[in-house]
Order: C-alpha cells, then structure tokens, then sequence
C-alpha cells in the first residue's frame, strides 16, 4: 500500500505539474515587491494587503530573494506540501490504530485525493495549509506539548481565518490534553498577534482587504452558497462521524479532532465557499477525514466493515480522480493546458503584459479584471476592478466575491490602459467588445464616459477554457 501511494503520487503530480492559477501571481507581484525593498504593497506607496497568506508570501520572498522563478519555486514547495499531507495522514492514522497496515491504508487512500494534486503545482498556499489543519487535527490526538503551540503558531499567519482556527486549537487542545501552561498559549498566538498588529499600522486595518472583498456580502447567500460548495465534504464528514460512533472510537480526543474539522469546514460555509473548482477551499480537512475514515473501519466489528467502507468510499467519491484522469496519468500524458483552473489564460495575459510594456510608459496606471499573471508581469502600477487589491471596491461596495464593483470610480481613476475579457471574437458584429464575460466589465463599457474617452486597441490575445472554448483579452486605451 505504501508503494502504492508513492506511485500515484509520483505519477498523479507529473501529471497536473504545469496546472498554474492567475491568482497565485498576485502573491507573486507582492514578492517581487518585497524583494525590491518596496514593501508587501499591490502598487509602490499603496499599502493593501491583498494576498491570502503571510506565511505564503514569506515563503515567496525567500525563493525570490534567492533568485528563483517564482512560478516553479511555488510549485516545488506546493509539491512538498502535497507529500506532508500524505505523511500526515498515514501518522495520523498510526496514532489512532497502533498498525502499520491501517496506516498505510491511510497512506494509500489519501493519495488518491484528486485536489492534492491539482492545487500542488498551482503556486498558491493551498497543500501547506492543508498540511498545517491536517498537523494540527493531529496534534488533538497524540499527547505531545509541542505539537499544538507549532500549529497554532502557523495556522495564525496561513490565511485570513487562521487566527480563527489557531484560537480554536488552543481551546480543543486544553479540552483534549487537559489544563496546559499559559507559556505554550501565548508562543501559539504570538505570531498572529505580532501580524495583526503589522497589518494594523502598515495597512492601517484590523482585516485583511481580501475579506472584505470575498466575504461580505449577504449571509443567507454566502452561506447557500457554501453549503452548495461544500456537500461532498460535508457528506464525508458525516459518514466519517458515524463510523466513528459505530465503531466505538468517539473518545474525547477524537470528538475534539472532528470538533477542529468541522470548525475549519463550517468557515467555509459561512464565507461562502469559493469560485474555483476541484475543492480548493475544502481540501484542507480532507486528509484528517480519511485518516479518521480508515481508522473507524479498521477498529468497527468485522461485520460492519464493508458498510463503513463502502460507505466513506461514497462519501469521499466526489474527492477522486475519474477514471479517464487515471488513464491518461498512468499513460503518462500531462493535463491538458484547458482543463487548468483557467485554461490557457496565464500564458495569453503574459503576452498581453509584454505588449503593453513596450507600448506604454512604466507609470501609466493599467485597470485589470484578472489582476493575476498581467500585473505581474508589468512594471505599471495596476487598478484591480474586482477590488481583492483595491480598498475602495472591496470596503465602500456591496455584494460577495467578484460581485462587487464601482465603474464610476474606475472612471474617476482615468487608467491609461484598460484590460477587458470577452467570449466573442472582437469585431464580430462591428464590435471590439461584447458583454457578458463579467458584469463588472459590461457596467464599465455602458458608462458613456467610456465611449468617449477610450478606444479600443486593434490587437487581442485568445485563451480557451473547457467551460468556455473561446476567450478573448482585449485593451482600451484613454484617448
């Protein structure tokens, strides 16, 4: 069973290496910024923190301080991360069932985790903080003085609800172990507090600006929404649950350890789930759930075995690669550049990038829908029109994830280049551009100011996606 997971590993990572998402390069653009003495800043002199992750993004300056590119650095240490969560999970199930064997069942199950792979090479914070929940759900369960504080520590700086989690840790350890010294409490929150108080006199909030962009809008929406986002592990966890009760388990330690999933899973729910698919924002409980998954059917009466089994297999089967991404792994071909998060958008932004570079001068201000790849690659300062690195957008308009946005105010900033998508080849029709891609784009196209003062730049860049064949970048220029 070991042998089997490292083949899969080895082969279901060959497989998906090349998979990049456009939002890994806003982290990026943070680095480089860092890194050339800027400051973690979206624009030089504009303090917002639109990244997800502190400890990400210090991880980001170290390969880019290095001299590493940053887009294979992430997807290095993001591969590290997936093979963490695998080791994890076998020690995790080791502790609970004292057999190697059901470890490496564990082992084995849990490298056949579909999104631990996809998100590995995607340059985004996404296997170690799943590697961290997983560390920490653990934690729960193996009496150690050590364990606890470390991932409290870091689950503090990983992402935005970190300090949440890390606050969590802290009471479900004290309810597991028993009373612990106020000493490990405090080193466990000395890294969160130490940034809250950063972000609070550099940016000048108490929230990062991704939290007001991503989970602010309605809560009966957002939380509709999650629950539509997260039913496949949701329906994991229940089945996980009821093994555990079946099988005689559900000591304090283990209640404690599920307790810290279902924390960790309820967040997001309530947030609203995410945009992206192959459950990003849900693999972070995943491995912790197939490690308990394996040890309640190891520890059930034999009679109850297979039912728990087939039952968790059922459970998690939303979770697995389909048999055709299975053959064409083990056949050795890589995932096709359309079935990535965004298709072939990266690489058509870069170009884009690379146009605009040498068209216009380095300070003319460049408004983006996508402020990934592009921005990345520009020395121009950027205006994001999703507001994930703008305080206006994400702080003074209303709505949830990538349904805020404030055309006048992109007006009111008179960018030099505007950077629009479009899902009809430019002018079909006699039209550059057509609406629909995002309504943020068609708000801004309808404002008569628009026609008045951009044009359209007679060149684009096409990028296909399996959920839309046919895309297209687009520039308007301020006469």
């Amino acid at each position: 069973m070991l042998g089997f997971a490292a083949l899969c590993f080895v082969v279901l990572t060959r497989h998906h290496w090349q998979q990049i998402c456009d939002d890994a390069f806003i982290a990026f653009r943070y680095a480089n910024h860092v890194a050339a003495g800027l400051g973690p800043v979206w624009n030089g002199g504009e303090p917002v923190e639109g990244y997800s992750s502190p400890l990400w993004l210090g991880i980001l300056v170290v390969g880019r301080l290095a001299g590493a590119a940053l887009p294979t650095f992430a997807g290095v240490v993001g591969v590290a991360g997936s093979a963490t969560c695998i080791v994890l999970a076998q020690r995790f199930a080791l502790t609970l069932t004292q057999s190697r064997v059901s470890a490496a069942a564990a082992c084995a199950a849990a490298s056949l985790l579909y999104p631990l792979y996809f998100w590995a090479p995607a340059g985004l914070e996404t296997t170690w903080f799943t590697a961290l929940v997983t560390f920490g759900a653990w934690s729960l369960i193996v009496p150690s003085a050590w364990r606890w504080p470390l991932a409290a520590a870091l689950l503090g700086i990983a992402r935005p609800e970190g300090p949440l989690l890390a606050c969590v840790l802290i009471v479900l350890a004290c309810l597991a172990h028993g009373r612990v010294a106020w000493r490990p409490v405090l080193l466990s929150l000395a890294p969160a507090l130490a940034w809250l108080t950063f972000r609070r006199a550099f940016y000048g909030d108490w929230l990062p600006n991704t939290y007001y962009a991503k989970a602010t809008g309605p809560l009966l929406f957002r939380v509709e929404s999650g629950l539509k986002y997260a039913l496949w592990a949701l329906c994991l966890l229940a089945a996980v649950v009821v093994a555990s009760w079946l099988a005689g388990i559900a000591d304090r330690k283990i209640r404690c350890a599920l307790a810290f999933l279902t924390v960790a899973l309820g967040v997001v729910v309530v947030a609203g789930g995410d945009w992206m698919w192959h459950g990003r924002m849900l693999l972070p409980v995943l491995p912790s759930l197939v490690a308990l998954a394996t040890t309640g059917i190891a520890r059930a009466p034999s009679r109850r075995r297979l039912v728990l089994a087939l039952a968790c297999v059922l459970a998690g089967s939303g979770f697995l690669p389909g048999a055709s991404l299975l053959a064409d792994a083990f056949a050795g071909r890589r995932l096709l550049p359309t079935a990535y998060q965004e298709g072939t958008m990266v690489p058509a932004a870069l170009a884009a990038a690379r146009f605009i570079t040498a068209k216009y001068p380095s300070d003319a201000l460049v408004a983006v829908n996508h402020a990934g790849a592009l921005p990345f690659a520009l020395p121009n300062p950027a205006l994001d029109m999703t507001g994930l690195a703008d305080r206006h957008i994400a702080r003074e308009v209303d709505g949830g994830l990538h349904h805020k946005f404030d055309a006048a105010y992109v007006l009111a900033r008179k960018p030099r280049v505007v950077v629009l998508n479009t899902r009809i080849r430019p002018g079909a029709g006699g039209l550059w551009y057509h609406a629909g891609y995002w309504p943020g784009e068609t708000a801004l196209v309808a404002q008569p100011e628009f026609s008045a003062a951009y044009r359209p730049v007679e060149v684009f860049w096409e990028w296909h996606w399996q959920a839309a064949a046919d895309n297209f970048i687009v520039l308007f220029e301020r006469i």
